[in-house]
């Protein structure tokens, strides 16, 4: 617990230092457990936030007690790296929040522990499919919708049979061997409760193939299919599913997200973090420059190490991207120049790459240097190399779920 209370108040000050919160009217170094800090500091509507911030700091304790995987770095499957991940994000002071979840739900479900979970299928006679849905979730006119069973136990809904899976780094998300599925779970993991609209569900597919067409350099995991329950005649947005083909290791190949990357020691820094800068740069920033912007951090960013070294790369999830407003993809996905800048440089420059430059065993300002010789000559390159880096700012989102301001962190380019 000690050290799980430092490691959310470390996220907490962070927040203070960079976040256009309300006044601090407290001394953030007299104290020693985040609860306190935020209830010394009376902020307005902050009870759902303190109670967050409580269970984040429990279910991280409670992370930290899993054993250590023994399987050597280069030789896990992608499904140990997923799991090998304890503490969740890395800034996030809601980094192991889980509301609703019971310490028993953290050990059943949370891929930390490493369970298998067995995902309770549902016989939808009245549904909505998009995509390809495989044959082997079909019974005759009905889908086998996979559920999980948190969700299942909560809506009493009726299954019949399961399906063995590994939960990755969303939980909400799991590894079947073929496919990785992504659930509904009604409850606040992080920062959001983690249902799938009608609209995501609607969509899904329609996205995946815009991105197929779009994106060069970097490969995706395509969404081969959604499916959902109708009620009243509409997707029910606590029974979807999306499912993705997962993704198969080359020849010699390790595969991992890149927030898995900080358990290993990384050889030659500065000329991995180039070869690594080389492969996802210029593809992000040749792609904003065509109006779309890829949420791209440590969760979302597959790195395939071929002995060692940065391969490929590839990208999931594509609900949270956004566009340049066209037609033939949803309107919630339309967002204005400035907004596509701000989610490139947010998630890829402050989050993905700041955490590995911290991460890596060389100085700061050698590794930056390296990223800088990477970014080609397009519209945002003078904005990367000058302006201050905006960041999610993460805390106030809890205090306040409908900000559109940004934190700025000190452009780490300039000299």
């Amino acid at each position: 617990m000690p050290g799980a209370r430092a490691a959310v108040l470390a996220r907490l000050r962070r927040a203070l230092a960079i976040e256009p919160l309300p006044q601090v009217s407290v001394d953030p170094a007299e104290y020693t457990h985040p609860v306190d800090l935020l209830t010394a500091l009376r902020w307005r509507d902050s009870g759902n936030l303190i109670a967050e911030v409580a269970h984040s700091v429990a279910g991280l304790a409670l992370s930290r007690t899993t054993g250590p995987l023994t399987t050597p770095f280069l030789h896990r499957s992608l499904e140990e790296h997923e799991q090998s991940v304890v503490d969740g994000h890395p800034l996030h002071p809601c980094c192991r929040n889980r509301t609703g979840f019971t310490a028993q739900d953290h050990l059943a479900y949370g891929p930390e522990h490493r369970p298998v979970v067995q995902l309770r299928l549902h016989p939808a006679a009245d549904h909505v499919v998009f995509g390809d849905w495989p044959e082997e979730l079909r019974d005759g006119e009905r889908i086998l919708l996979p559920v999980h069973p948190w969700q299942a136990d909560r809506l009493a809904v009726p299954t019949t049979g399961s399906l063995p899976a590994s939960p990755l780094m969303a939980l909400r998300t799991l590894s079947t061997g073929s496919w990785h599925v992504k659930t509904t779970l009604s409850a606040q993991i992080t920062s959001a409760v983690r249902d799938i609209s009608g609209g995501s569900i609607a969509t899904a597919t329609t996205v995946s193939d815009f991105l197929e067409s779009t994106v060069e350099g970097i490969e995706l995991q395509r969404n081969r299919a959604s499916a959902a329950v109708l009620t009243g005649g509409e997707p029910d947005r606590r029974l979807g599913v999306i499912l993705r083909d997962a993704p198969v290791p080359r020849e010699g190949e390790t595969l991992l997200p890149l927030a898995a990357l900080s358990a290993w020691r990384v050889p030659d820094p500065i000329g991995w973090l180039a070869e690594f800068a080389e492969l996802t740069v210029p593809p992000l920033m040749t792609l904003l420059a065509r109006g779309v912007a890829l949420e791209a951090h440590e969760q979302n960013l597959l790195v395939g190490l071929v002995n060692g070294r940065p391969s490929r790369v590839v990208y999931r999830d594509l609900a949270d991207i956004r566009v340049s407003p066209r037609a033939g993809l949803p309107t919630r996905l339309h967002a204005s120049p400035e907004a596509l800048r701000a989610k490139t440089f947010a998630t890829f420059f402050s989050t993905a790459l700041t955490g590995l430059v911290g991460a890596l065993d060389a100085p700061d300002g050698d590794l930056w240097d390296v990223v800088a010789q990477k970014i080609p000559d397009t519209p945002d390159r003078h904005a990367l190399l000058h302006d201050p880096l905006p960041a999610k700012p993460l805390t106030l989102m809890r205090l306040n779920p409908e900000t559109t301001e940004w934190a700025y962190l000190p452009n780490p380019f300039r000299s």
